[in-house]
C-alpha cells in the first residue's frame, strides 16, 4: 500500500512538472496537444515504425525483399517465448530517447513510449493477457537508478489495457555484467540462473506479456521465459519499444 501511494504521488508530481503533449519528447520543441505520442510532425515522420515486414518470432524488422518469415537469428536460434513484437527501429534518435529515460531519469517519456506499445499490441490483436511482467532489475541496480524503466512501461500498458501489471513474482536474484560488452556465448553464461519465479501457481495456465524497453539478442527474454515456463503458463508474449535492424 505504501509503495502504491508513493508511486501515485510520484506520477502526480511528474504530471505537474512535465505536462503531457506540450513539448515533443524527441526534440523538445513546443507542440499542439493534439500531436500523437507527444511527438512533433517532423520527429514523428523520422521514426521507423516496424510494419508487416518483421520476423514472425522475435519481431525484428526485415528487408522487404527478404524471403524467409524469420530473421537470420531466429532461423538458427530456438527462442523460448511464444512470440515477440517491437514497435520501432532502434536508431540513433530512439537510442537517445531510451537513454534519457533510463539514465537521464526523464520518467515521463515512459508514458508516451507505452502509448506506442499499446497501439502496437492492439494492431497485432493481443487482447487477452493475464499478467504484464517487466523484465526485472536486481534490487541494488534498481535502487541506484531509482526505478525500473521496464516496470514503468508495463504499468502504463496494464493501465491502458486493463491488465494486471505484476512486478513481484519474477525477480532477478543475481547481479550480472552489462550484456552489451559480452560475446554471444558470454551473454548466455552471464544470464544463467539469475531470474526466479516466486510463486509458480500464479502463472499456471495464464497468458503472460513480458515488457522491456529494447530487444537485442533475446537472451534476457529467453532467460526470463525459461523460469516462467517452469510455472506452466499458456503463452509467453513479448513487447519491446525498440529493436535493432537486421543486416
Amino acid at each position: 500500500m505504501k509503495y502504491k501511494t508513493a508511486s501515485l504521488y510520484i506520477d502526480t508530481l511528474l504530471d505537474f512538472l512535465y505536462p503531457r503533449n506540450i513539448y515533443c519528447i524527441v526534440c523538445k520543441k513546443g507542440i499542439k496537444k493534439t500531436q500523437k505520442y507527444s511527438l512533433c510532425k517532423s520527429c514523428y515522420e523520422k521514426i521507423k515504425f516496424i510494419d508487416l515486414c518483421a520476423c514472425e518470432k522475435c519481431g525484428k524488422p526485415l528487408e522487404k525483399l527478404y524471403l524467409p518469415t524469420k530473421c537470420p537469428d531466429c532461423l538458427k536460434t530456438e527462442h523460448i517465448f511464444t512470440k515477440a513484437f517491437s514497435c520501432v527501429v532502434y536508431d540513433d534518435n530512439m537510442k537517445q530517447l531510451v537513454h534519457r529515460l533510463k539514465y537521464g531519469k526523464e520518467r515521463y517519456i515512459a508514458y508516451h513510449m507505452a502509448e506506442i506499445m499499446v497501439d502496437k499490441l492492439k494492431k497485432e490483436g493481443l487482447s487477452e493477457i493475464d499478467f504484464v511482467i517487466p523484465v526485472p532489475l536486481h534490487k541494488r541496480k534498481e535502487r541506484e537508478r531509482g526505478f525500473n524503466q521496464a516496470y514503468l512501461l508495463a504499468k502504463y500498458i496494464g493501465k491502458a489495457m486493463d491488465w494486471n501489471a505484476d512486478r513481484k513474482n519474477l525477480v532477478k536474484i543475481k547481479e550480472t555484467l552489462s550484456q552489451n560488452q559480452l560475446s554471444k556465448d558470454e551473454r548466455k553464461k552471464n544470464l544463467k540462473n539469475v531470474f526466479s519465479v516466486v510463486s509458480k501457481d500464479i502463472y499456471k495456465g495464464k497468458t503472460i506479456l513480458m515488457v522491456d524497453d529494447v530487444y537485442t539478442t533475446g537472451n534476457t527474454i529467453d532467460a526470463c521465459s525459461k523460469e516462467i515456463l517452469k510455472a506452466s503458463p499458456k503463452n509467453i508474449f513479448v513487447i519491446s519499444f525498440a529493436t535493432g535492424k537486421n543486416t
